[in-house]
């Protein structure tokens, strides 16, 4: 009997969240980022751009497929993997990716933030680098 009463409390208390901290819907940061990574690796910047924008309010596709066109001259890509993601409590997500293309090596940062209880994708970011394992300016990542 304990154990049934200990294992209903403890799925009670996964299902719902401690009051005051909103579950945000919309969304899974590290899925869609997977997915807009996954169309750059395969150089459809056209395809990554629209799933970008909509997860994006004000900036428009045509916007983020002239940035993408940076994938068409990098030769084909070898694989796709997350190289780093954090969560800044409840509210923001940072995840990286890097997409080892023939000519080098692309870094893809999506910046997310919850907004109206919706997962938005609040910045995108593309980095080509070869001689450091992640840019130089991503400090944040660096140990000190």
């Amino acid at each position: 009997m304990r154990r049934l009463l200990v294992a209903v409390a403890a799925s009670q208390w996964v299902v719902f969240p401690a009051a005051g901290q909103p579950v945000p819907g919309g969304a899974d940061p590290l899925r869609t980022s997977a997915e807009i990574t996954d169309l750059l690796a395969r150089r459809e910047p056209d395809a990554a751009a629209a799933a970008a924008a909509r997860l994006m309010e004000g900036t428009s596709a045509e916007k983020l497929r002239d940035a993408f066109q940076l994938v068409r001259g990098l030769g084909q890509s070898q694989y796709a993997d997350l190289v780093y993601e954090r969560d800044y409590g409840r509210a923001e997500k940072d995840v990286i990716y890097k997409i080892d293309f023939d000519k080098a090596f692309l870094f893809v940062r999506f910046l997310y933030h919850v907004d109206h209880g919706a997962w938005r994708l609040i910045h995108l970011r593309l980095k080509t680098e070869n001689e450091e394992p992640l840019p130089k300016e991503w400090v944040h990542v660096y140990p000190k």
